[in-house]
């Protein structure tokens, strides 16, 4: 299983302190079946501000000492972003990592309260400059849980979303666990991740998302989740999604499935005429380009 969202660099935000937590997290996540991790420390202005000069360090050092300790977790640099202005040319710039650190996808984080009216219209910029945006923990989101349309016309529009691991545990709490299982069922969740930032807070397994997931919605979707989908926007790979089923009552779902299809048609043809060669961030290998 590859887990595409980690707090597990230590010293950086509110992940471990030390590498010695760092270490003991590895080898919980080995021992679970992942055998990939991307580290994503928070970045979030005047309060994590973890550039890509910040992180690739310490990244590095973590690759050293899980080899030096025979840990068999393979893992790779990125960053989880909250939403701001300045986003944009900061990643232009390549102040900001990516996931993968030049795949094109990046890691999100919408506010609790308060989302800004005109996000669409910020993850349509992005997209426009050839990055794909992934939101973190969905189900977590009080403006979500009570406003599921606009994940709808965002996911429509080709935005990818993530559910936490533990949220589908049946002792989580009932609301979000009710919510993170609508998304599901609505095909409005695209992975499922830790977001692990220790041994108590969000453990770093997958494995019990994996059997609940496959329980409700299929086997070979909980695969996708966990194994196929991250190694495509690991790789930079295009995600081929399903239509998310409308939210709205049935008699709308003509007009839902028309605005899919309109929204797609057009995200494509944009995307398509794109000349991203210009625009690869630092470290990217020669071969890629982003996503969109």
């Amino acid at each position: 299983m590859i887990d595409l969202h980690s707090h597990i660099l230590p010293g950086l935000d509110d992940g471990p302190d030390n590498w010695d937590e760092a270490l003991a997290m590895a080898l919980v996540a080995s021992r679970d079946g992942i055998g990939e991790m991307v580290c994503t420390p928070h970045w979030v202005l005047g309060k994590y501000e973890n550039s890509g000069a910040r992180i690739l360090p310490r990244f590095a050092e973590f690759q050293a000492r899980l080899a030096a300790e025979k840990i068999p977790l393979k893992i790779h640099a990125g960053a989880e972003l909250r939403i701001d202005t300045t986003l944009l040319p900061r990643l232009e710039s390549g102040e900001l990592l990516t996931l993968n650190n030049g795949s094109g996808y990046i890691l999100l984080e919408l506010p609790d309260e308060n989302v800004p009216s005109d996000l669409g219209r910020f993850f349509w910029e992005l997209q426009l400059n050839g990055y794909r945006p992934i939101l973190s923990h969905v189900e977590r989101n009080p403006f979500l849980r009570a406003n599921p349309q606009h994940l709808f016309e965002w996911v429509g529009r080709g935005i990818l979303t993530q559910i936490t691991a533990v949220s589908l545990h049946p002792d989580f709490d009932p609301a979000i666990r009710e919510f993170a299982l609508f998304l599901l069922r609505h095909r409005l969740a695209h992975m499922v991740v830790t977001d692990t930032h220790s041994l108590r807070m969000r453990r770093p397994e997958l494995s019990g998302a994996f059997r609940a997931v496959a329980e409700l919605i299929g086997e070979q979707t909980a695969v996708q989740m966990v194994c196929e989908t991250p190694r495509r926007i690991l790789n930079g790979e295009s995600v081929p999604m399903e239509d998310p089923i409308p939210v709205e009552p049935e008699r709308k779902t003509g007009r839902m499935k028309s605005f899919l299809q309109s929204a797609r048609m057009k995200a494509n043809l944009t995307c398509n005429s794109l000349r991203l060669s210009g625009r690869k961030q630092s470290g990217e290998s020669g071969g890629s380009g982003r996503v969109v």
